[in-house]
């Protein structure tokens, strides 16, 4: 299936005539987003199962890499100055020094990684979306193990892995089917809509 808006995201598609104001609404619909997602969980520790990942994914597959990253950006910054739209509803400095800080700062380099490869014309057929989604797993789990590993101390490499990498390979494959499965469909409204 080829997609006639190759260098483009479903945002702009969609919202041929922008302005800040409607950029502005989508961050902050973004940082609710993700709030929500954040609170679809399982509560294991050190580090819970969310939605969290998917919804870093749909971000970067409608805006794109940099508008992406504004909104990732809004979202860590409304946790960290007291809005509760981490896992478990917390916010403030814990969760950033935590077991899920590294996860948390994976966020925005996922998001700069998928987006970026959405605007390069990724990210329309199943394969090119499972690949998207390899790489932005690949690059968050970098992030969130080693924060893990520090946060945990004298450990062992097993002992992270088997703490904050084993416990979501399911989730994870589940989300990555649900996301190919489902994507295509949306670049496929956006192009009708844009005609």
């Amino acid at each position: 299936m080829i997609f006639k808006i190759e260098n483009k995201t479903i945002y702009e598609v969609l919202f041929k005539q922008r302005n800040i104001f409607l950029d502005i609404f989508m961050v902050l619909f973004s940082v609710a987003f993700m709030a929500v997602m954040a609170n679809i969980r399982i509560p294991l520790w050190p580090v819970p199962i969310t939605m969290q990942t998917f919804g870093v994914f749909l971000i970067a597959f409608f805006f794109g890499s940099r508008k992406g990253t504004v909104a990732i950006l809004a979202y860590l910054v409304a946790g960290l100055v007291g809005f509760g739209v981490f896992a478990g509803y917390s916010s403030g400095w814990a969760p950033f020094i935590g077991p899920t800080g590294g996860y948390l700062v994976g966020f925005l380099f996922m998001v700069l990684i998928v987006g970026w490869m959405i605007e390069k014309g990724y990210g329309r057929t199943r394969k090119s979306i499972l690949i998207c989604m390899l790489l932005g797993e690949i690059v968050l789990y970098t992030f969130g193990l080693a924060g893990l590993w520090i946060y945990l101390g004298d450990v062992s490499l097993a002992k992270v892995l088997m703490l904050g990498f084993v416990p979501f390979i399911v989730g994870d494959t589940i989300k990555a089917l649900g996301a190919a499965a489902l994507f295509p469909y949306l670049w496929k409204g956006a192009e009708k809509i844009s005609q």
